[in-house]
């Protein structure tokens, strides 16, 4: 039997903050992991925070607000007599443990040191764990160094708030990286966004915690690791004051929009059978004023094309309907609603498997991913079967492989993580009506920058390409083609190769679904128009 992994803990108290209880109870729970001790920081460091920016994260906190709060205080539940406390010697934002400190985790052995307490730290203790001392730092280590933590990327608008886990050295933030994680930048609100950043580090240490226990973790070794951006630190009174008014006419514009104009899903088509790639030429189907049409899904059935989408009217409930291509007329006919549920239902990924044609709506917010069979194709529908009954997963996208029967899914873990970060890849070895296991290389990502499907698995010429959604400077935003370079049964390798964005029209805001069959391309487009007041 292999030896668990000996884990020493840094605080500065045993009362900490949620985000760590829920590390710490992660690597406690684990059997591949024995803590042997914590250390505790005694000393105390005072605030360096102007008044200003307190009053502004405190009026900021109260008009954002959160269900999740990962800055509650939680009292950790470890062995007293595995607590040792020390005074470190500081400099300006410098730690050095002493040396009976020193010998102390000597003796103790750690194999991995978990720092979520000191400040810099620097000297030979670094060097003691063969793992490594590992921290999160809560920002993209290449663009933010310093702090305050995932408050400068929502001041200078930046689309993406990353976090960054890394083995410390005693240079700031500029450690080996052992994984980063990136999600949408919250323009309005620093509190929310910092809730998103830090529930997202949890996520990522737990998932990098795992790799190391199976021996398939790796790190980053960049070449050069130079950092071109300044060091942040927490604003003056002076420039607390330019932030929050910079920050209430981004309210005030914000609240304008809303208020004069409205955002509509349409669905964008080639011409017949051509193939046409130039997004200005495409053909619009416009639903009625109210209602929205997205995640379009083009079948061809018996000669005769069909398309699948989403609607959404004023309730807000996403329905499926589908529409029938008129070769006399050369048109779509109006959309039949073909499948209705109490809850929301998108994404209406409909497939061919066994001579049966089934769907696999998205149905994240229900908790449940089901699979429906035609009844009498392409209108009717019934429930076959329920693959998960518990998990929130979104755009949900199986697809054949060599043979092989895989399905990529985005699941929203906690409230505060947003559908759009976390990928998953899944194993279906009965095929899709079968059981689904976690493939070994899940999850694929941490990224907001493709951490979504976008539409089915493009074969072309010989090769295998997955759609994603780039969900950033707004949900939705762009459709990413990342071609799939490996998959196997041990792992999953892919690369970028291009990028559809909603350039073609003023009016575009963002594009995510496309589709293709035929010569046919179907993509959705979010468009802004004007409301009409009466």
């Amino acid at each position: 039997m292999k030896k668990p992994i000996r884990v020493l803990i840094l605080t500065d108290g045993i009362v900490v903050k949620k985000w760590v209880a829920d590390i710490v109870k992660f690597v406690n729970d684990s059997s591949s992991f024995e803590i042997v001790g914590t250390i505790v920081n005694e000393s105390k460091n005072k605030s360096e925070s102007s008044i200003l920016y307190r009053s502004l994260r405190y009026v900021d906190r109260k008009l954002f607000a959160s269900s999740n709060n990962p800055f509650q205080n939680i009292q950790l539940e470890l062995d007293a007599n595995f607590i040792y406390y020390t005074k470190p010697k500081q400099k300006q934002y410098s730690d050095w443990l002493d040396e009976d400190c020193i010998n102390h985790v000597k003796f103790l052995e750690p194999d991995l040191i978990l720092r979520f307490g000191f400040r810099i730290l620097r000297g030979s203790f670094l060097n003691i764990p063969k793992l490594g001392v590992w921290s999160l730092h809560h920002g993209d280590n290449k663009v933010n160094r310093g702090g305050p933590p995932a408050f400068w990327e929502v001041v200078l608008k930046e689309p993406v708030s990353g976090v960054t886990l890394q083995k410390i050295n005693e240079d700031l933030d500029g450690g080996e990286v052992i994984g980063k994680a990136f999600t949408k930048t919250d323009s309005l609100s620093y509190y929310r966004n910092q809730v998103q950043v830090y529930e997202l580090g949890v996520q990522l240490f737990k998932e990098k915690l795992s790799q190391l226990i199976t021996n398939s973790l790796k790190t980053e070794k960049p070449v050069f690791n130079f950092y071109d951006y300044p060091l942040y630190k927490n604003p003056s009174n002076q420039a607390t004051l330019k932030i929050f008014i910079i920050y209430s006419f981004r309210i005030l514009k914000k609240a304008y929009q809303d208020f004069r104009y409205e955002q509509q899903w349409i669905i964008k088509h080639s011409k017949k059978n051509n193939s046409e790639t130039s997004l200005y030429r495409f053909i619009d189907l416009i639903p009625s004023k109210g209602n929205n049409w997205a995640d379009p899904f083009p079948i061809i059935d018996s000669n005769t094309l069909y398309l699948f989408a989403e609607q959404i009217g004023k309730d807000r409930k996403g329905k499926i309907v589908c529409f029938e291509f008129d070769s006399t007329s050369n048109s779509f006919c109006d959309p039949k609603v073909v499948l209705e549920e109490e809850y929301h239902l998108s994404y209406p990924y409909v497939f061919k498997y066994d001579g049966d044609w089934l769907m696999m709506p998205e149905s994240g917010d229900s908790n449940k991913l089901k699979i429906y069979k035609s009844t009498e194709f392409p209108f009717q529908w019934k429930e076959e079967k329920i693959i998960f009954n518990d998990k929130k997963l979104f755009d949900v996208t199986p697809f054949e492989y060599n043979s092989k029967w895989y399905s990529f899914a985005s699941e929203r873990i906690s409230n505060a993580i947003s559908p759009n970060d976390y990928l998953l890849l899944f194993e279906l070895p009965e095929g899709p009506i079968g059981a689904w296991k976690l493939h070994p290389s899940s999850p694929i990502k941490l990224d907001v920058r493709g951490g979504r499907c976008a539409g089915k698995i493009v074969e072309k010429d010989g090769k295998y390409y997955r759609v994603a959604q780039l969900g950033t400077p707004k949900y939705g935003y762009a459709i990413q083609f990342h071609e799939i370079l490996k998959l196997d049964a041990f792992s999953y390798d892919e690369i970028l190769v291009d990028t559809i964005y909603p350039y073609w029209d003023s009016k575009s805001l963002a594009i995510h679904t496309f589709n293709m069959v035929n010569g046919w391309h179907f993509v959705d487009c979010q468009r802004q128009i004007k409301k009409k007041f009466i």
